[in-house]
C-alpha cells in the first residue's frame, strides 16, 4: 500500500491563494506585454483566448511538479520547479490557443512563451520565496 507524503501537497490557505494571485497577474500581465508590443491588443478574442490557454496550462500543469506546496513557495533554491513546471505547460498552453482558434501551433511562438513568461514566473516566485524564508 502506497503512503502518503508527510507533507501536504499545497500550502496553507493564505500562501496558496497568494501565490496564485501573483501567478495570475505575472501571467496576465505578461500576455497583454506581448499583444501590446505586437500592436495587436484590439484584438480582444485572441488576448482572451491566449489569456485562458495560459491560466489553464499554468493551473493543470503546475501541481503535478510541487510548485504549490510550503516547500516550494518558502525555498528560493526550490523555484527551479516552477521553471520546469512552466516548460510543460507552455507547449500545452499554446496547444490548447491553437485548438481553441483553430489555428496551427508554432514553435516559436511556444519558445517565446517559455522564454518570457517562464522567468516572469521564476523572478515572481523567488521573490515571493526570499521573503517567505525570512519569515
Amino acid at each position: 500500500m502506497t503512503q502518503l507524503p508527510d507533507r501536504p501537497l499545497f500550502a496553507d490557505r493564505s500562501l496558496l491563494l497568494w501565490a496564485i494571485i501573483g501567478d495570475v497577474v505575472v501571467l496576465v500581465g505578461m500576455t497583454v506585454f506581448g499583444f501590446l508590443t505586437h500592436s495587436t491588443l484590439d484584438e480582444t478574442w485572441r488576448l482572451f483566448v491566449t489569456t485562458l490557454g495560459v491560466l489553464v496550462a499554468w493551473a493543470a500543469i503546475a501541481p503535478w511538479f510541487d510548485t504549490f506546496s510550503d516547500t516550494t513557495l518558502k525555498r528560493p533554491s526550490a523555484v527551479w520547479k516552477v521553471a520546469l513546471a512552466w516548460t510543460i505547460a507552455a507547449p500545452f498552453a499554446a496547444f490548447l490557443r491553437g485548438w481553441i482558434l483553430g489555428v496551427g501551433i508554432s514553435a516559436t511562438f511556444v519558445l517565446v512563451l517559455i522564454a518570457t513568461n517562464g522567468p516572469a514566473l521564476v523572478a515572481w516566485r523567488a521573490g515571493l520565496a526570499a521573503y517567505l524564508g525570512r519569515k
